[in-house]
């Protein structure tokens, strides 16, 4: 009797394009001013994205629009999630305890923690370039820098599969 081997290397990695946005602006006036200059209809989607941290639960807003006519889906989400400690009333906070120390900050993708936020950008045409994006968003005053990032290289890259 034969011996029969089923070979798994038809499964490959999401294929899509991944954006690295500096900018100090809260998600939702970013998602506006992505809007207005690249001609996008990014809206908040009504579930966030959550993690557990040991004991923090970490929600990270995420906006979305999916392009019907060239097949694209692009998704911006913020990297950082930061939470205040809340300290007992007994407990003595440290005299020399900074504003910074009573914040708990958490990553989606803490390799990169000096990144605001990531635009996502899923492709079905392999005619998709996002360099012409890329040059418009670098237009935009309120973003400092922008660049494409490899996501294959990313330790944590599965934290961007949220469908």
């Amino acid at each position: 009797m034969a011996v029969q081997r089923l070979v798994l290397d038809s499964i490959t990695d999401d294929d899509y394009e991944l954006i690295a946005i500096h900018c100090s602006l809260p998600s939702y006036r970013l998602a506006f001013l992505l809007n207005k200059h690249l001609d996008l209809r990014l809206f908040r989607k009504k579930e966030d994205i959550h993690f557990k941290y040991d004991h923090v639960l970490a929600s990270f807003p995420l906006y979305e629009y999916d392009d019907h006519f060239q097949y694209n889906t692009y998704n911006l989400l913020s990297n950082k999630f930061q939470s205040k400690i809340e300290y007992p009333k007994q407990a003595s906070i440290d005299l020399f305890a900074t504003e910074e120390d009573r914040y708990i900050v958490k990553y989606i993708i803490p390799e990169l923690k000096k990144v605001d936020y990531f635009l996502k950008i899923q492709a079905e045409t392999s005619s998709f370039s996002s360099k012409s994006l890329l040059s418009k968003m670098l237009l935009i005053p309120q973003i400092l820098t922008a660049y494409q990032v490899a996501y294959a290289k990313l330790k944590s890259k599965n934290n961007l599969i949220f469908e």
